[in-house]
């Protein structure tokens, strides 16, 4: 689930989501409250995320394939102020929703089965 693996990500970061909202530039909660609701959060905070931690994998992020980072470099701090050629998104606005969209459609399907296994779990 989205608002798992961005937990996951902020404790990887070894910082507090107040001090990852901050990083990122965002208002408090902006994060907290997705992560706490287990919901997503909208693509300009997306787009803020992959700006100041470019090293995070956006396929990992927003639909759980593959590895949280793009390689195997340290990206504890962000690496913005270091390699700023690195730092250009590659992925158009439709694309970025169409992961969205597939990244809900899983979810939704996860939820599916696990209700699928509550009620298998009740009748046994």
């Amino acid at each position: 689930m989205f608002s798992e693996r961005l937990k996951h990500l902020i404790e990887y970061l070894g910082i507090s989501i107040t001090s990852f909202e901050a990083s990122i530039g965002v208002s408090k909660g902006a994060i907290a409250k997705p992560i706490k609701n287990q919901k997503t959060v909208g693509v300009e905070v997306l787009g803020k995320i992959l700006i100041k931690y470019s090293n995070v994998n956006l396929e990992w992020l927003v639909c759980g394939v593959d590895s949280m980072l793009k390689d195997n470099r340290d990206n504890r701090q962000g690496n913005i102020e270091d390699h700023p050629s690195e730092n250009l998104i590659t992925i158009t606005k439709d694309e970025f929703i169409e992961l969205q969209r597939k990244a809900l459609r899983q979810e939704d399907r996860i939820r599916e089965l696990e209700r699928q296994v509550q009620e298998l779990g009740k009748t046994n």
